[in-house]
């Protein structure tokens, strides 16, 4: 890989992306020894700089100044130093991180899924059948975990990494000896240019619903919709389930764009099409037919939502003509970090950590939980994120008021708003006199309550941060160990397990 970038590529990556405004005048083989685009990363001298976002001039000190070679920019600033001038410093990012990392997208074949729930399941479905078919040279970006290849794992900042981050990752995962990538594509990593520039061998759609609608996401759901049909336009293939109501909607955006399109079902004729036949906490077992052949796949996963996003994993893997039934022992053991985790307890019921998020995901949920748990409780700890996705809020509230008995309102990720604010919204948009309400603001003693409150009979949902590493509260990440280790610690100190 040549990872220098010289005055000559950089002017081809920024015309090629229809961004460039003007050019320094530099001579073609000036070469830049690093490309970045945060200022405390900057330690070669020679660095191409880009700026992006709500950058500060000041941000540019003299230490700064002396190592950058150059800057790439929307706006021009008032600096004796060399700028490129573009018009959109996302893209321009993207562009020539691609270049500097020496495009590893052209070299990968890549799987990108999308959709409002799911994602991360589907994905670790995916890179567990294809990392096996593929004797480890499977990478994966997910909400959870980025693998790498050859023991490099570590836990992700963002559903989608930030470009820079992405190209990187990629040329990381091909010097490793990985040949393909499995990846989540958030509708944000199309509303940023995170993705810029990718093409997809297979895509796939799982759902959407309203959700990341908000002053700092989405405006609307219809700009929401568009950015997630994105994956559709730039795939080769192009999966969806059209049991949801905007399934076929996808199936002809892909086709419009001359993608090959698959339809998956399970209520209506489909290119593939799967039938249950056990949904329960225990497992999962059902079988996919495609043409003329039908595989009997299982999960232990509990959930009958977990099936369609297993039949779009396998029907995802068949388009790059490898064979998921090989696989299916590696499908059947997968566990996912913070989904459907089940933890039992000697006398406080069946508790059940998942990272559901959104009205749809903890509707789905609970309206499957209740039809598998028929004596005792429901109860459920739960909050909201500050900054984004207001209208889960009132998502949340009757979704409690359809299935919950008793409800411990906490924290979710706050950002700058007060959480006690946040779950006097959801409380306003509960209608069922029967749910009993508290609210503990520090999630880890609401958890240590719901356990201390529940019988063995009952069954205590731990909804939507799953392993989540960190709260996010006024601009800082404060550490949290995840809902599952809080359960465990505290079933440790009251009931030995």
């Amino acid at each position: 890989m040549n990872n220098q970038l010289t005055s000559k590529r950089i002017f081809e990556s920024l015309k090629q992306a229809g961004i460039l405004v003007s050019a320094p005048d530099f001579v073609p083989e000036k070469e830049f020894a690093d490309l970045q685009f945060d200022s405390r990363k900057v330690v070669s001298d020679e660095t191409l700089f880009v700026i992006k976002g709500a950058f500060k001039k000041n941000f540019l000190t003299e230490n700064l100044l002396n190592k950058v070679a150059a800057i790439v920019t929307t706006k021009r600033l008032d600096l004796d130093i060399p700028q490129w001038l573009v018009s959109d410093s996302q893209i321009a990012l993207a562009s020539l991180s691609a270049a500097f990392f020496g495009h590893p997208e052209k070299e990968l074949t890549i799987l990108g899924i999308t959709g409002t729930k799911g994602k991360t399941s589907a994905t670790y479905m995916v890179h567990a059948m294809l990392d096996q078919l593929t004797n480890h040279r499977t990478a994966m970006f997910s909400t959870i975990d980025t693998v790498l290849g050859q023991g490099i794992e570590f836990k992700s900042q963002l559903t989608t990494p930030e470009s820079y981050d992405l190209f990187a990752n990629m040329r990381k995962a091909l010097d490793n000896g990985n040949r393909y990538l499995v990846m989540e594509v958030s509708s944000q990593s199309y509303l940023k240019n995170r993705v810029f520039g990718i093409h997809f061998r297979v895509g796939a759609f799982l759902n959407i619903s309203p959700d990341h609608i908000g002053i700092n996401e989405h405006p609307t759901f219809e700009d929401y919709l568009a950015h997630k049909k994105m994956l559709a336009e730039n795939s080769d293939v192009f999966v969806s389930n059209i049991d949801d109501d905007h399934g076929q909607e996808f199936i002809d955006h892909a086709r419009s764009f001359r993608a090959k399109t698959i339809s998956v079902s399970q209520k209506q004729p489909a290119e593939v099409t799967f039938h249950i036949e056990q949904a329960n906490l225990d497992q999962s077992r059902f079988t996919v037919s495609e043409k003329n052949r039908t595989d009997t796949f299982a999960l232990d996963i509990p959930g009958d939502f977990n099936i369609y996003n297993a039949t779009i994993a396998i029907a995802m893997i068949r388009e790059i003509d490898l064979e998921p039934v090989q696989a299916k022992k590696a499908l059947e053991k997968l566990q996912i970090p913070g989904r459907m985790v089940k933890i039992k307890t000697r006398s406080h019921g069946l508790i059940i950590v998942d990272y559901a998020h959104n009205g749809q995901s903890i509707t789905i949920l609970l309206k499957f939980l209740r039809s598998q748990h028929k004596q005792g409780r429901i109860i459920l700890v739960l909050g909201s994120p500050g900054d984004k996705g207001e209208d889960r809020r009132a998502q949340f509230g009757k979704v409690i008021s359809e299935f919950a008995d008793l409800v411990y309102l906490t924290t979710d990720d706050p950002g700058t708003e007060d959480p006690h604010k946040i779950n006097n919204q959801i409380r306003a948009a509960i209608t069922n006199p029967k749910v009993i309400l508290h609210e503990e603001l520090n999630r880890v003693k609401a958890i240590q309550t719901a356990i201390e409150m529940a019988r063995q009979d009952d069954l205590l949902v731990l909804a939507a941060k799953g392993e989540d590493a960190f709260q996010k509260t006024n601009h800082i990440d404060l550490p949290y160990l995840g809902d599952k280790k809080v359960a465990l610690q505290f079933l440790a100190e009251i009931e030995k397990i």
